[in-house]
């Protein structure tokens, strides 16, 4: 029993002893390496060399594209990678260690900032992991970030609409002669990406730019990474525009609803109302911009306009169909135009084929024939009394206003009827030309 555990021991030991070494070694080494180091100067010996920044970056995730405050938030990994002519050694001389893990904070950092930054971090680049830097001075910096940078977002085809947010990235201090930063890839790493549900990303494209400001006569390298994004428009047509086209085909058939139902006007206007609150909430989620308008705003303003003007139709309808006493009759060119040209076009012709001329009223006949029958009457029986032709008299001023008013009744009631068959020929054509705008609408703006 005493041998096992005494054997035991011996092989934690021996297991334990070079791990320990190893580890005595990189501490001693890291404590030689920081000893005399400055964190605050560039890692090189020659004061006019530049320090090569190899800049690289992989996509993690769209967070939010705020169209409102124009401000675009992504996660995305960092990779710098340079090399420090101080943080060097010999791993043969060292226990063969050939890299090491140091706090980013002990040594020299490139200042990389994010120049269009709207984030309370001024776009700095954090201390928040380790670097590793080889035994021939090469050290990698990976770190992960969130970064929130300004994004003009052209709204003019929202919807369908495509954005480009480039966010710069380059040193703050250091110009070009003394910083120099240059690409690993000519794009971002998209194999860990995770996919919005809001935008579809069409490419992360990288580009080293060189740009020299008022300020400085140096040149001041940066790099721009530019992510094309292309918004799912599948949500606002599903919320928006399908009830939208829903109430577009409501406008169109509610002139089938008959004007003197009483119910015409008012659907319109309700109609109307949902619209206008549709648009509420298109332009609450919109920024608030006098410079351009957006597709689907230009189509919901459309679509007000449309049923505005079925209001409008509605009101000039019932107005011809309750045209008040004493109606006049409907004018020669309206009828023409109205009951015989519209109502052949659009296969109405039982109105068409009716005739809607009234003839003067032939009075002349009934009292003529009526005195021709006193006169004959009065030749027949000369012996009749004064009193009896009085009253025949009286007898026939009666009667003839009693035609006289039969005929002026029916020819306001021919009149009225009239102007209602126009009326309802008009609201047929209405009907095709709400049909038509409200198409070429749909075709024109949701392309």
């Amino acid at each position: 029993m005493r041998m096992v555990l005494s054997f035991f021991l011996l092989t934690v030991l021996f297991a334990w002893i070079p791990g320990s070494a190893g580890l005595e070694s990189a501490l001693a080494l890291k404590t030689s390496l920081l000893a005399n180091y400055d964190k605050s100067s560039r890692p090189v010996k020659e004061a006019s060399s530049a320090v090569n920044v190899d800049f690289d970056i992989s996509l993690r995730q769209i967070i939010d594209l705020a169209e409102k405050e124009q401000a675009f938030r992504m996660n995305i990994w960092l990779r710098l990678y340079w090399d420090d002519e101080y943080l060097t050694w010999n791993a043969t001389e060292h226990g063969g260690i050939d890299s090491l893990t140091i706090r980013s904070s002990d040594v020299w950092r490139p200042d990389i900032f994010l120049y269009n930054n709207i984030a309370e971090n001024y776009g700095a680049i954090g201390t928040v992991t380790d670097l590793t830097v080889t035994n021939a001075g090469r050290v990698t910096f990976l770190l992960p970030a969130i970064f929130t940078s300004a994004c003009p977002v052209d709204i003019t085809r929202f919807p369908f609409d495509k954005q480009d947010c480039v966010l710069e990235f380059g040193s703050w201090i250091y110009t070009g002669n003394l910083l120099n930063i240059s690409l690993v890839k000519s794009s971002a790493d998209l194999s860990m990406y995770t996919q919005s549900e809001e935008f579809v990303l069409k490419g992360a494209p990288l580009e080293r730019k060189v740009a020299v400001y008022s300020c400085c006569p140096d040149p001041y390298v940066s790099i721009l990474f530019t992510l094309q994004l292309e918004r799912r428009s599948f949500f606002y047509i599903f919320n928006m525009v399908l009830p939208c086209i829903i109430l577009m085909i409501l406008n169109v058939f509610g002139f089938y609803i008959p004007p003197d139902s009483g119910e015409k006007l008012g659907f319109f206007i309700t109609i109307l109302l949902a619209l206008v609150v549709f648009l509420q909430v298109l332009s609450d989620s919109l920024p608030a911009t006098s410079t351009t308008t957006p597709q689907l705003g230009q189509f919901f303003a459309a679509t007000i306009a449309l049923v505005g003007f079925s209001c409008l139709a509605s009101i000039v309808v019932i107005r011809l169909s309750y045209n008040s006493p004493p109606s006049r009759p409907l004018p020669r060119w309206l009828r023409l135009l109205l009951l015989r040209y519209l109502a052949r076009l659009f296969c109405m012709n039982t109105i068409a084929d009716e005739k809607h001329v009234v003839h003067p009223v032939k009075e002349g006949v009934e009292i003529v024939s009526l005195t021709d029958s006193k006169e004959g009457t009065n030749q027949s029986t000369p012996s009749s009394t004064h009193d009896l032709q009085l009253a025949c008299t009286e007898m026939l001023r009666h009667i003839r206003n009693f035609i006289q008013q039969c005929e002026e009744k029916k020819q306001e009631e021919e009149d009225q009827e009239e102007w209602k068959m126009a009326a309802l020929v008009l609201d047929r054509a209405l009907m095709f030309v709400i049909g038509l705008g409200s198409i070429i609408v749909c075709l024109i703006l949701l392309q």
